[in-house]
């Protein structure tokens, strides 16, 4: 899956957030599918699995989310995620191809096809785009309060809130979900990654001896969404050879059963004029209006 794909489907929601006339937090994805005439029903509590689907049958088009969950942020999500699958250039067709209907598993999981990504980079593209999540982050480093801030300000999970603090702060972080004593998924932003020649966490990769490690063996700290904060370094998480003192923050999700870890520290400024950053924002603004829809 090509970055700059899934950059474009960023961007194709952060257009359509614009486009709705949401210019400050929170964006609604259940105001923007009933504009589209979309209808949009929840999952009974007991059917688990997944987390929801989008239906197209003739000209009308469905969606579902899951309730077992016991998160707005995640529902929020979800329906932006499918959304993402109605707007996206090819998706209806490419779904429609085997069947009218189509089951998501949302959430940035390693390992998901390319449209599931897509489709998740449309849903933070909608629910935070990145004019809204900078001046709600500002230009200093984000760590945990600042993901938590945002996140209750665009009504959106932490998880999602994390990420895409990382995508658009100049400052390095990373931030990995985990449970027990294995890897969920990481993300680090670009700025991270230049630190040093990085081993990437892949799913199921141990974590390290570290406070998440610890953290992760009281279930009660995951359940009750309880919150720790020690120092780490860039080396004993990432395999490299550079012992950068870092910032180790850890909430427990609840009912998800994850962790959520963040990386950080103040003393790693990002370039605000960094040139690759600059080359990217030009190409998908040049970019941009060949993949305008007309919905």
């Amino acid at each position: 899956m090509s970055k700059f794909r899934l950059m474009m489907a960023r961007r194709q929601g952060e257009l359509k957030a614009k486009e709705m006339g949401f210019d400050c937090f929170p964006v609604d994805p259940f105001a923007i599918a009933e504009a589209e005439d979309i209808m949009v029903e929840p999952k009974p509590p007991d059917q688990v699995g997944v987390s929801g689907g989008i239906i197209f049958y003739g000209n009308d088009v469905g969606i579902f989310y899951a309730t077992n969950i016991d998160s707005d942020g995640f529902r929020r999500f979800t329906v932006a995620h499918e959304l993402g699958h109605y707007f996206l250039d090819g998706h209806p067709e490419e779904i429609q191809k085997t069947a009218p209907i189509h089951i998501s598993k949302a959430g940035f999981s390693e390992g998901s096809s390319s449209i599931e990504l897509e489709a998740d980079h449309f849903a933070s593209g909608l629910l935070m785009p990145s004019r809204l999540v900078s001046n709600v982050i500002g230009t200093s480093r984000a760590g945990l309060d600042a993901i938590i801030n945002l996140g209750d300000r665009a009504e959106c999970s932490l998880t999602a809130s994390a990420i895409r603090a990382a995508e658009c702060c100049d400052y390095p972080m990373a931030v990995i979900v985990s449970s027990g004593d294995k890897v969920a998924y990481a993300f680090l932003s670009d700025s991270f990654k230049k630190l040093d020649k990085l081993t990437f966490l892949r799913k199921g990769a141990p974590l390290p001896d570290s406070l998440t490690r610890e953290f992760n063996r009281k279930p009660n700290n995951i359940a009750s969404g309880q919150t720790e904060c020690g120092q780490t370094t860039l080396a004993n998480w990432f395999s490299c050879t550079r012992r950068l003192p870092l910032d180790e923050e850890v909430v427990g999700l609840g009912s998800y059963g994850f962790a959520l870890t963040v990386l950080s520290s103040d003393q790693i400024a990002g370039d605000p004029d960094d040139e690759e950053l600059a080359e990217e924002e030009a190409l998908i603004e040049s970019w941009t209006p060949r993949f305008a829809r007309g919905r």
